[in-house]
């Protein structure tokens, strides 16, 4: 079985990635905090720590010698004002959510290169567009979608590299969604973790075409004009 690498598998859109991918690939999950699944093998590791994930990825290296796609999903988000922020936020969250897909891809790339896989980095729609506080999590899904297309041209003709931007994806199994939730996306509902899987199982059999892409899957929130 081909082997994929997913950072952040414990929780949320990597969680259910590994869930559905584990029938037809193995699976490494690094994250910070272990969630044990079946046929998922875990490595831990604080993304944040550059020292942390060299010793991961040496890990793995020692036990796979190919890799047949790399999932940057790991990331940090808050939501504070600007005047109450910290450059020790920013910079914690600029290291997991920017410095270590680029790591990764760079250590990995030989090993994706044998397999002719792919690199599929999750970004967000908050590479398009913003609310107020989020400025870290905003710049550092800008890079994603920057660091996806420089690596594409990087690593051709080998390894795909192409990101996907969710939208509002709703990860709490409490939480259900509001008929106003619903109805302010052009899909007319709120987004699940499924809409992820489906669009990481097409780009991994893509066949090589497409590569250096962003996907936005975000309900057609982003084409929706709003005046107030």
């Amino acid at each position: 079985m081909k082997t994929i690498i997913i950072t952040g598998a414990s929780n949320g859109i990597g969680k259910a990635l590994a869930k559905k991918l584990r029938k037809k690939y193995q699976i490494i999950n690094i994250d910070k905090i272990e969630k044990k699944m079946d046929r998922v093998k875990f490595y831990k590791c604080d993304l944040s720590s550059k020292e942390q994930l060299l010793k991961t990825i040496e890990k793995i290296k020692k036990d796979r010698n190919k890799i047949y796609a790399l999932i940057n999903n790991a990331a940090i988000f808050n939501h504070i004002s600007l005047e109450e922020q910290t450059i020790e936020e920013w910079e914690k969250i600029i290291s997991v959510n920017l410095t270590a897909p680029y790591i990764l891809s760079k250590e990995f790339a030989p090993l994706l290169k044998e397999s002719k896989g792919h690199i599929i980095n999750i970004s967000s729609t908050r590479a398009l567009m913003s609310e107020s506080g989020t400025e870290a999590y905003s710049a550092s899904k800008g890079g994603i979608s920057s660091l996806t297309h420089a690596l594409a041209v990087s690593l051709a003709p080998n390894v795909k590299v192409n990101s996907i931007s969710p939208g509002w994806i709703n990860t709490d199994v409490n939480y259900k969604p509001t008929t106003s939730d619903e109805e302010q996306h052009l899909s007319g509902q709120v987004g699940t973790p499924l809409d992820i899987v489906d669009t990481v199982k097409f780009l991994l059999k893509n066949r090589g075409f497409i590569t250096g892409e962003n996907i936005v899957v975000d309900g057609g929130m982003t084409k929706k004009m709003v005046y107030i």
